[in-house]
Parts: C-alpha cells; structure tokens; sequence
C-alpha cells in the first residue's frame, strides 16, 4: 500500500468559453446533463466510449454520469491539447478547476475513482478513500509519465464525481497568463463567487 497524499487536490480543465454557462448553473455538469453548446478539449472517439462504458462499482451508470477529474493537472489529455491534437483548443485556453477529494468527501457526493485510465481493461475502479492508497502515486506525481512502463495509463487515473459538481467546492481556478485571470474573474464576479484565480505555470505546459 502507498500512502497517498492527505488533501488529494484533483483538477478538471474546461475551455473558457464554457465558463459563462458553468457559473449559470452553478456546476459543473456530467456530459449527460449538459444540454447547451459547448467547447469540448476532449478527443471524439474516446468520449464516445466513456458516454457507453459501464462503472462497475456504485452508483455504477456509464462514465458520462460523472464530472472526470485528474489527480495531477499535468495530465496526457493537457499535453494533447498543448501540442494541437484537439481542433480548435488551444491550452492557453483552459481554465483548471481545483479541490480536493476530502472536501468532496465531505460534502457527502458520490463518487469513484480509477487506478488507470478509464476505459483500460487493465484499470481499476474504487469508490472507497482508503483505497486511493493503491493508485500509483509516484507515477501521477512524477514529472513525466514517458518515464515508467504503463505510465501514459497511470497517469490517467480519474476521480469521477458522480452527476454534478457544485462550484462552491471549488478550492481554487489555475489559468495560463493574466489576460486569462481578468476574463475568469469578470465571469465569475457576475454571480460574487470568491475563489481565489491565479496564474499556475506548475499546472499548464
């Protein structure tokens, strides 16, 4: 077993175009609740096997049900996005939402989480805090995963929060560069959320 850290921060990256409606509702929405035009970063084919793919542990469902998290912000999906795999996004556009599991915990929603990428016969799935001891902490917090075998797979590992994630657990907003901090910060000071924004070079490319 491996001890894991104790707060687990884990982020979700959205494009800023999506922002506006994020703070409308007031959450963050699994994909199959988002019923308003968005920006996706997301590659096509794999999101059209997460929308099938079955969560085989409680609350169960597909993998859309949930809002995926990362456990590090460094992740393959942002490196896609930096290297311009996804048509249309570009990283200086994401904006990184950041918590912890233990404030989730707390807040009583259900969630699981996987020691791999999602939809890896070889991943695990979880819905217990204490097994976040078996996810293999010295890959998701490495500084490159190209560095350990089965590290791309790894590095993947997700925390799913199941149905929506309510904004006023967000802990803090990481962006690229200040235009990015000022065009957060109108959007959100619209509905007087107070969540620390800033520019988090250690979280982007």
């Amino acid at each position: 077993m491996e001890q894991f850290p104790n707060p687990t921060s884990i982020f979700h990256f959205t494009h800023i175009s999506n922002l506006s409606n994020i703070v409308k509702v007031g959450a963050i929405l699994c994909k199959n609740r988002v019923n308003t035009q968005y920006t996706s970063a997301a590659n096509a084919e794999i999101q059209n096997q997460r929308n099938t793919y079955q969560v085989p542990v409680p609350p169960y469902g597909c993998i859309h049900d949930y809002v995926p998290f990362y456990f590090n912000s460094l992740s393959p999906m942002l490196y896609t996005i930096k290297q311009g795999n996804i048509q249309g996004v570009t990283m200086e556009k994401m904006v990184v939402f950041q918590t912890t599991v233990q404030i989730v915990q707390q807040n009583t929603k259900l969630f699981v989480f996987t020691d791999g990428h999602s939809i890896m016969g070889l991943t695990d799935y979880y819905n217990d805090v204490r097994e976040l001891s078996k996810l293999d902490w010295q890959i998701i917090n490495a500084k490159y995963w190209k560095n350990f075998p089965d590290g791309k797979r790894i590095r993947q590992s997700e925390f799913m929060i199941h149905d929506e994630f309510n904004l006023n657990l967000v802990q803090s907003i990481g962006v690229h560069n200040l235009d990015m901090v000022k065009q957060v910060l109108q959007v959100i000071g619209q509905k007087q959320y107070t969540i620390n924004v800033a520019v988090r070079p250690d979280w982007f490319f």
